[in-house]
């Protein structure tokens, strides 16, 4: 088995130029560097191009274009885009719970923002409406000044808390602390899951590229994501199954050999455990929502 390179770490530090209250970043590339990570900081992640998984705390699920969403602190998380996209941008904007002032957000026309942010337990993705125009607003975004933008970014989190798509991403998690060698090595594992999930993986030889045995592993494994290996493998699997289901006319079978699944019999068992539902009745939602769309 081939080596595993270890990404780039860039944990929780996230280091402000000194003249702002928040952070911000606007990115395009082939890759994100960024490893599985946690920091202080809420993150909110908007995705201009790209497709791939992302890890939410014990949530995994795809993205595409105009994925928007709203990070706890501590939660750890991981954006893993797809080997066969050419490019990939996003932007995001990090801030402490009380980056403009320590009682601001206390205020009552911060009502609705704190009841947001106080209710982020995991993660939050948007939906609707409110998804469409928030692209809007964070293109513009690097363009502002920084008064602007931090006027810019109260006046989305205002229309964030006031959106009817909200939908909670994982479960509470506690918060997660690693040192610099388990930050690496983590990173190292799910680098390589992102470019051999269609593989066949063993979490034997996993666990000895990063020089740990097996028990090791696993417990370091559990610390950070809260599941076994084995399980977050076939989440992984059955998110990237569900982004096929929605966006070609593979036959499930094909579909679940593809993603990995080395049965028919295993791969229906993981998918009704995650989905809570079969795949074929997955995909028939799926086109009955988009005739929906084309009647209108």
């Amino acid at each position: 088995m081939r080596q595993i390179k270890p990404a780039r770490a860039e944990f929780e530090k996230i280091i402000t130029d000194g003249q702002q209250s928040f952070h911000w970043k606007h990115l395009l590339c082939k890759q994100f560097g960024a490893p599985y990570h946690y920091h202080p900081e809420f993150e909110l992640i908007h995705i201009a191009r790209g497709r791939g998984r992302r890890l939410v705390g014990d949530s995994i699920g795809h993205f595409g274009p105009d994925d928007l969403v709203l990070i706890a602190p501590n939660v750890p998380h991981i954006w893993q885009v797809a080997p066969e996209c050419s490019k990939a941008e996003t932007l995001y904007i990090q801030f402490l719970p009380g980056f403009p002032g320590p009682d601001f957000f206390q205020t009552p026309e911060m009502r609705p923002v704190r009841d947001l942010l106080n209710g982020t337990r995991a993660g939050v993705t948007f939906n609707g409406a409110i998804r469409k125009e928030m692209t809007a607003r964070l293109i513009e975004f690097p363009s502002l000044g920084k008064p602007e933008r931090l006027l810019a970014l109260l006046d989305i989190l205002l229309r964030l808390s006031q959106s009817a798509g909200i939908r909670p991403l994982g479960k509470p998690m506690s918060p997660v602390r690693l040192n610099r060698r388990e930050e690496e090595r983590i990173s190292r594992v799910f680098t390589y899951l992102n470019q051999n999930l269609s593989g066949s993986i063993s979490q034997a030889e996993i666990a000895r590229s990063v020089r740990l045995s097996s028990s090791a592993f696993s417990r370091l494994f559990k610390k950070t994501t809260g599941k076994c290996f084995m399980q977050v493998v076939n989440e992984l699997r059955i998110a990237q199954v569900c982004r096929l289901l929605a966006e070609t006319n593979r036959t499930i079978s094909e579909i679940a050999f593809g993603c990995g699944f080395e049965s028919l019999s295993s791969f229906h068992c993981q998918f009704r455990r995650i989905m809570k539902t079969s795949p074929g009745i997955y995909r028939q939602k799926l086109d009955s929502i988009a005739a929906g769309k084309n009647q209108r």
